[in-house]
């Protein structure tokens, strides 16, 4: 490498051989922050006692997440991160950000349930947050692997809209 900044192409080159996306220069392992939440929903949903352990969960930054995580690759993920074309890095963050939003709801709309002892709601809701949720898991998956469908996040953008 040259004294000069680094350029996408030499990230490209740098990352082979890792779990970093060459073609977007992201890595899926930043999901596992939001498989975290859809684990404890599917449980808030057998015992409600939960829910405290959930609202205790704070979205993290991608950066934050590995320097937190025990990912091999860390330091290149936070470095290639920035250089992620914007057709790739924009729409995981508004597929993460949608997560994020999704799950503040959800805390707040269980505790309001839990708190009127309507644990029929809670079960029903936990699943169909759970399920978008592992909706919106799965497409910023995609995204980070180069897969970039306009109209699945419109979809996402309706269902958040009909949420909140």
């Amino acid at each position: 490498m040259s004294d000069t900044a680094p350029s996408f192409e030499e990230f490209q080159q740098r990352v082979k051989g890792t779990n970093i996306c060459e073609q977007t220069l992201l890595a899926t392992d930043y999901l596992n922050h939001i498989n975290e939440p859809i684990m404890l929903l599917e449980m808030v949903a057998d015992v409600p006692e939960l829910l405290e352990e959930l609202a205790e969960w704070q979205p993290k930054t991608y950066a934050e997440h590995f320097r937190d995580s025990s990912f091999t690759d860390k330091d290149l993920a936070i470095e290639a991160y920035e250089w992620s074309p914007d057709r790739y890095r924009l729409r995981f963050e508004q597929t993460i950000n949608s997560a994020n939003q999704c799950i503040a709801t959800a805390i707040e709309a269980l505790g309001k349930l839990i708190e009127q002892e309507r644990l029929d709601d809670v079960r029903i809701l936990c699943t169909e947050v759970s399920t978008l949720l592992g909706d919106l898991v799965d497409r910023a998956g995609s995204i980070s692997h180069g897969n970039v469908d306009r109209s699945a996040q419109t979809q996402i953008d309706q269902i958040m809209d009909e949420a909140g």
